[in-house]
């Protein structure tokens, strides 16, 4: 049986967070709106694609492109909620892309695997709008202890 593992915030905190991000101009930009209300999920979700998202092998699909980005915001996510608020960066993602993503919306849903001293370990999975698994990814974060703690929860 999976062990499942919270992320490292309070719930004030995530939500302070979460309104940070979901009002900086990329994930505007983007069409992306996190939601941090579960306490063992980060979640990414593009409620509407947009035509520019879309592409994927000559097709409708969401492009892959797009799918790796979503990815990197979410392990980066998982990392930086469970970094007692130190800087983080991804450093690797395994990304498999299992079929493709097609429809008018997406969610992405991160976990913590394992939290060491300067990596966090994380797994993300995409469905569509149908809740069909898409694509999946496994990632690592590096924790940076050398710097300041990041202010406002925000470094992109």
């Amino acid at each position: 049986m999976e062990e499942i593992i919270s992320i490292g915030m309070s719930l004030e905190d995530a939500k302070s967070m979460e309104e940070i991000w979901n009002n900086s101009h990329a994930l505007q930009y983007m069409g992306v709106r996190i939601d941090l209300s579960d306490k063992y999920r980060v979640k990414a979700l593009i409620d509407k694609i947009s035509p520019f998202q879309r592409g994927g092998m000559g097709t409708q699909a969401i492009n892959g492109a797009v799918q790796s980005s979503l990815f990197d915001l979410v392990i980066g996510l998982v990392g930086l909620v469970n970094s007692n608020g130190y800087r983080t960066g991804t450093v690797q993602l395994n990304i498999s892309f299992l079929k493709p993503l097609f429809g008018d919306s997406l969610t992405v849903e991160g976990k913590l695997i394992k939290k060491g001293k300067s990596l966090i370990f994380a797994r993300a999975e995409i469905v569509n709008d149908k809740g069909e698994l898409c694509a999946t990814c496994d990632g690592i974060s590096s924790v940076d202890t050398s710097k300041p703690q990041v202010e406002n929860f925000m470094t992109i």
